[in-house]
């Protein structure tokens, strides 16, 4: 009779375990849109990414060839990765200890396999808190207010964006070819 008892505790423990692993969410399922102060995105995990919370777009690195990386935004689902910006177009990274970090002093650097700094956003000393994608696809660094105090939309690549405003301060330049995202040689800015 008591081993009877034991097969049987065994058998719903067993099974609130099956049960609690269908049921509970996981981390890996549930995409993050914000980086806090004082963590990095890693080129070397694939997963390392940031998601829109509509799952529209996704921030993370974007590999071409073999062992180059670009930090980029693309489209979630598109067939190829439509990128719609890119951080360091002209610089790509090393595939190996290359990282996207939010430092406490509100810097968000791009760092090589040997830790120079190949992108930088102009936020030290301005007491960002969070990166966030956004829906509309804007990377954007916010302060403890909620404040956004730079934003990828002010720095567009190649690419607008429904809801990205382009004024006379900006300008957009072509890649070189495809599969080539180097600064191309055609320009589209405002004149007057």
């Amino acid at each position: 009779m008591r081993s009877q008892t034991l097969t049987s505790s065994s058998s719903t423990i067993f099974l609130v375990f099956v049960i609690y692993l269908c049921f509970c969410p996981s981390s890996s399922g549930n995409p993050k849109n914000f980086l806090q102060t004082g963590s990095s995105l890693s080129v070397e995990d694939d997963t390392d990414m940031l998601t829109s919370s509509d799952n529209t777009f996704t921030c993370g690195f974007y590999g071409v060839g073999e062992n180059a990386y670009y930090f980029s935004i693309w489209f979630t689902n598109s067939k190829d990765k439509t990128v719609a910006w890119m951080a360091n177009r002209d610089k790509p990274v090393n595939g190996k200890g290359s990282k996207l970090s939010l430092h406490r002093d509100g810097a968000f650097v791009l760092t090589d396999v040997d830790g120079s700094i190949t992108w930088e956003a102009n936020t030290r000393t301005t007491y960002v808190e969070r990166a966030e994608l956004l829906d509309n696809g804007n990377l954007v660094l916010k302060n403890s207010s909620g404040k956004v105090v730079w934003q990828s939309f002010d720095f567009p690549t190649d690419t607008l964006l429904p809801h990205q405003r382009f004024t006379k301060s900006k300008k957009l330049i072509s890649i070189l070819g495809r599969g080539n995202y180097g600064t191309g040689y055609f320009n589209f800015f405002f004149l007057y």
